[in-house]
């Protein structure tokens, strides 16, 4: 059984998305390289939440130990947390590794998705989909005992390695009239969400929405990185987060425009940012790709990277009448 009662709230502030990066950064330096997310993560999905509904207070709770009955002090630290994708997704981080801590931590976690998934249906509702680490063997197994199975469709990977890679990189190489460089104006800004929206087909991302990046705990823009043309268009972009406790960069997103695939802008954007992250005292990085991306995958793969962890879906029976809609996301 649990050491102590559990007990949760919504989130309210960014200083609880310090706590969740917190838990993050904890699971990240222990699970390593089989790892689920990096700090980084929380700071991007902070950034696409905002202006959107259901909001972050909807969208994610914490979960702590202690008295039920009793108030939860401010400087508390979190032990779970679950953060909820419309229309049916559940990502989630349990900071314990005890089966008979993390069971009854994940029927909440998994009970109160259910709910938002409920209350914030458009529609059909299809299943509750959590998201799980294929190594998480506690949390996994708690989720089959709470009637959600492995689903058949891709999940994701995560790529990771030792920086040590660069160093059997290629001297950079781009197209004349192409530069590499940081985001540096309003004018970039707006360029760079325009090659995201052409990239990422569906993006919901905004000039206005993208400017609260720079006030993310983790962000820095000299590793938000560009390929532009001589008239300042972006043709490729990569953000780079860097994690000075664990020393590990993440890059999310990168993107390339369509009318410059296959010119290896990829593998430049990267290798650029995984070169400044080096910089400023990175030692390892982490990539994630959805498996149906081959691009992505044999790109990632070409930077001397590895698959190191498999994300899949657990999701709970059809329910009957019902349909699933596509993967939102969180």
């Amino acid at each position: 059984m649990p050491t102590s009662p559990i007990r949760s709230r919504a989130w309210q502030s960014r200083d609880d998305t310090r706590r969740v990066q917190d838990l993050v950064r904890d699971r990240l330096a222990r699970d390593w390289p089989a790892v689920r997310f990096h700090p980084g993560d929380i700071d991007w999905w902070v950034v696409g939440t905002g202006g959107r509904t259901p909001g972050m207070t909807d969208r994610v709770r914490l979960w702590f130990e202690g008295d039920p009955g009793r108030a939860i002090p401010a400087d508390a630290a979190p032990v779970a947390y679950g953060w909820f994708g419309p229309p049916t997704d559940l990502d989630f981080v349990i900071g314990p590794d005890d089966p008979d801590v993390v069971a009854p931590l994940m029927a909440e976690i998994v009970a109160w998705a259910d709910g938002r998934r409920r209350a914030f249906a458009e529609g059909a509702i299809g299943p509750l989909r959590a998201w799980a680490s294929a190594a998480d063997g506690a949390g996994t197994n708690s989720l089959i005992a709470l009637g959600l199975g492995v689903e058949e469709r891709p999940g994701f990977v995560h790529f990771t390695g030792d920086l040590a890679i660069i160093d059997g990189w290629p001297a950079p190489s781009l197209l004349r009239g192409l530069t590499v460089r940081p985001l540096a104006s309003e004018a970039d800004i707006a360029a760079r969400v325009e090659c995201g929206h052409a990239a990422f087909p569906g993006s919901t991302q905004t000039v206005e929405r993208y400017r609260t990046v720079a006030e993310a705990w983790l962000y820095r823009r000299d590793l938000d990185r560009l390929i532009v043309t001589d008239d300042g268009r972006v043709v490729a972009f990569a953000l780079g987060w860097f994690d000075p406790a664990t020393r590990v960069v993440e890059l999310e997103p990168v993107g390339v425009h369509p009318e410059w695939h296959r010119r290896g802008l990829g593998g430049e954007i990267c290798r650029a940012t995984l070169r400044a992250a080096r910089d400023l005292g990175a030692e390892r990085a982490m990539i994630a790709a959805d498996r149906t991306n081959a691009a992505a995958m044999a790109l990632y793969a070409s930077l001397g990277l590895t698959i190191s962890a498999e994300i899949v879906p657990y999701a709970r029976p059809l329910e009957a009448g019902r349909t699933v809609p596509a993967r939102a996301g969180a």
